[in-house]
Order: structure tokens, then sequence, then C-alpha cells
């Protein structure tokens, strides 16, 4: 109640154009920017008879990335199943549609069309905003959450404390950025986090990261974050 009125109960509210549910799934968000994705690429191709790679890259950029990417630090589910397929599922039918790519495995469209997975985009997104903690942003407006390790491992000296979620993998803590980006941070090697610039930072991790299988690949599902590093020699 608030000045004897009786407050109406609601189960999400938006915020910065984010859709937020009682629960963090943000379910309600992820359908909606995902149906609106598949329209504006559904327009796309009834507009273009013929859409060739530079031409679909520069579209799907701008008119239909653009809408699962925004905010996607806050809102992309953990869950490699779910949410996450419906998300990657836009790209992998946008992909579809260029020419010469419908009879291709998803893998090789993205390295044909020189795109990567919407997970990949995703991680390299927290590192960035990992980074900017840092380097950027002013300390007085950065969440409590985030907290550097008083004797950081050798790994490199901008360790971040990681707790397990009090309520399990698939509870609502799960959800939250500092969950999953903080343990990824602290995996990363000492030359890359100790950049200079954001852009340098940017392509020591592409470079870090050029042979990871997930840049390419979608659906694997181990249970240990540690799999998001693996590279082949």
């Amino acid at each position: 109640f608030m000045g004897g009125h009786q407050l109406e109960h609601v189960e999400s509210e938006k915020d910065i154009g984010v859709n937020f549910d009682s629960e963090l799934t943000f379910a309600e968000h992820i359908h909606a920017k995902v149906k609106k994705a598949n329209s504006i690429m559904s327009l796309i191709r009834r507009v273009f008879s013929v859409l060739e790679p530079n031409t679909f890259r520069k579209l799907y950029a701008a008119f239909v990335r653009c809408h699962i990417d925004y905010c996607q630090a806050v809102w992309f589910p953990h869950s490699r199943v779910g949410l996450a397929r419906e998300i990657e599922n836009v790209q992998i039918r946008a992909t579809k549609t260029v020419d010469r790519c419908s009879d291709l495995e998803y893998t090789d469209r993205l390295k044909f069309l020189k795109l990567t997975t919407i997970t990949y985009r995703h991680y390299r997104g927290d590192m960035i905003e990992i980074y900017k903690h840092f380097h950027v942003y002013d300390p007085h407006c950065i969440s409590d959450s985030f907290k550097r390790q008083s004797r950081p491992s050798r790994q490199h000296e901008f360790q971040l404390c990681w707790e397990k979620p009090k309520d399990g993998i698939r509870g609502v803590q799960a959800n939250s950025f500092y969950y999953l980006a903080a343990r990824l941070w602290n995996l990363l090697p000492r030359n890359v986090v100790s950049a200079k610039t954001i852009n340098s930072f940017k392509n020591r991790l592409d470079e870090h990261w050029s042979n990871a299988f997930f840049k390419y690949e979608f659906g694997v599902p181990p249970q240990e974050l540690e799999w998001l590093l693996e590279v082949s020699d």
C-alpha cells in the first residue's frame, strides 16, 4: 500500500528498454526481441531478390542483430538451452537466406559470412564491459557486486571475486551479470586484461579466442564454464 491505496502486483517491469521479470529469466523480453528481429529479416528478404554476403552483413548488422545486441549483458540467459537457442535461431535462420548459403551447415555459413555465434558476441561483450569497469567507469557508479579479489592469483592482477549462486545454477542469481562474467574474466591471460585501451583489449581478446570452438559452434551442453576457453592447438 502507498498513501492508503493498494499497489498493483506486476510480474515484469520495463526499464532502459529491457523487460525485467521477477525471476530474471527475461523470457518476455527475449520473445519480443526475437519476434522483432525475425520480422525485420523477413522484410529484408522480401525486398531483396538477391542477397549477396556483403549486402547481407550490412543489413543484418544494422537492422536485425541490433535488437538482440542491445543491453545483452543484462538479459542474455546463462543457460545454453531454451532461450539461448531461441536467440541463436534468429541468426541461424537469417544466414540461410543468403545466396549460396542455404545448403551449408551453420558453422560453415558463419565462416563464409565472416560472422560468429550470438553466444560468442555475448561473452565478448561481457569481457569488454568488465574491462570498462576497471579502466573507464567512475568507481562510484559501479555496482557493489563488482568486487576485486584482495589476493589475486598468478593469472593476472585484475581478478574478481566469484561465488557460487546461493540458489543453485538454475536459480535467479545464476542469471546475473557478475555470476558468469567474473569467472570468465578471471580465466583470461595477463596480456589481454592489461591492455591500455579498449581497442587494444578487443584485438587481444579476439586473438586469444581466435581458435575457440564456441566462436562458430552452438549447442554444446557442458556444465562447467571452462569449456568456454577451450581452444584447438
